[in-house]
């Protein structure tokens, strides 16, 4: 993995108030900011219940076994290395892109740090949905994964083919002026139990299924 100086996010443009008027209706409102935030492990999250459908049903059963644990004392070190695109989807359809291009972030696995995208100035308008695009998942584990018993150190890669698509609903009206942080738990002391340590990588379905998204 390419080691970098920063643990910020790279910075994306804010769109301008011209591109904003193509958007329509939106604009009638007015505008406000949009602020993108992630995090590998947000220790103040509740613990996580496997989503509903027959994805949900096989994971709950892995849930209850090595996920369930707390990790408080064993939470992986190290890093994580991800490239995605992310856009808000409002009421009426209309897509609001919040990156331009690849957004690129390095954050460490103990939910320490995080990574925040400057704000995007956006339609004020609610807002029902978040779409994930995620093009890499790299990890470097330096300590504190253990598998199955077995303690695991090295690369972690979430097997990604073609870009991965996550979408979570969401309730977020923003008004004119206003502004909303958008936080991304990654949620990686769980997906890393689902680890294949011969192989070193996570199944993606894993991967999406672990995200938590809420407005804050």
């Amino acid at each position: 993995m390419t080691n970098r100086s920063t643990l910020w996010v790279k910075t994306v443009t804010a769109l301008t108030l011209g591109a904003l008027a193509g958007c329509g209706s939106l604009t009638a409102g007015g505008i406000g900011e949009a602020v993108v935030i992630v995090s590998a492990e947000d220790d103040a999250n509740p613990a996580f219940s496997a989503p509903a459908g027959a994805w949900g049903a096989g994971l709950a059963g892995f849930v209850d076994g090595p996920m369930k644990d707390d990790h408080d004392d064993d939470d992986p070190e190290g890093e994580l290395e991800l490239e995605m695109f992310a856009s808000l989807v409002a009421a009426d359809g209309t897509v609001e892109p919040l990156t331009n291009g690849v957004l690129e972030i390095e954050i460490d696995l103990e939910g320490v740090e995080q990574d925040e995208s400057l704000p995007r100035t956006i339609p004020a308008a609610p807002y029902t949905e978040l779409r994930l695009t995620f093009v890499s998942i790299e990890a470097e584990v330096d300590a504190g994964l253990v598998v199955n018993g077995v303690p695991f150190t090295g690369p972690v890669e979430v097997e990604i083919e073609d870009p991965l698509d996550v979408t979570r609903s969401l309730d977020l009206e923003l008004p004119d002026e206003g502004r909303a942080e958008i936080f991304i738990d990654l949620n990686v002391t769980q997906w890393l139990q689902a680890l294949d340590p011969v192989a070193g990588t996570v199944d993606p379905q894993v991967f999406a299924q672990l995200i938590d998204v809420r407005v804050r």
